[in-house]
């Protein structure tokens, strides 16, 4: 089983990390670390045993963006027909808007700027990651 196509909670994302981070922890020392039990701790870690170096780096940055932007920041994913839901936000997504835009100057412009303002977050989130 592959993770990076299963979806993880932000729990299990935690367990990850610190079994990650802390290759020699044991399921205890991870649990409490985490504040689950143990059993929770091998269930994940077997499920997830091919978690590696690249996953650990994006969970790191999907952690780090929901700090500087709220837990709600990856809620707008498609559904099963394709649509785009709105999750606690009452306001359009971004990628709403970027797919929204006209195919005119004006619409280019406003789809640069929003490539250019998630190009300026990533690079922000890999120097936190980075120092």
């Amino acid at each position: 089983m592959s993770t990076a196509k299963t979806e993880k909670t932000d729990l299990q994302r935690d367990i990850l990390l610190t079994w990650y981070e802390n290759p020699n922890a044991t399921n205890k020392e991870i649990a409490k670390a985490c504040d689950c039990s143990a059993s929770y701790v091998s269930q994940v870690t077997n499920r997830f045993e091919d978690y590696n170096e690249m996953e650990a780096m994006m969970d790191r940055q999907d952690k780090e963006m929901e700090r500087m932007f709220g837990g709600d920041i990856f809620q707008s994913m498609p559904s099963s027909n394709g649509q785009y839901r709105i999750g606690a936000s009452s306001g359009p997504s971004l990628v709403e808007i970027y797919t929204e835009q006209p195919d005119n100057l004006i619409g280019y412009l406003v789809r640069a700027a929003i490539l250019l303002f998630l190009l300026y977050i990533f690079y922000e989130a890999a120097m936190v990651l980075v120092f």
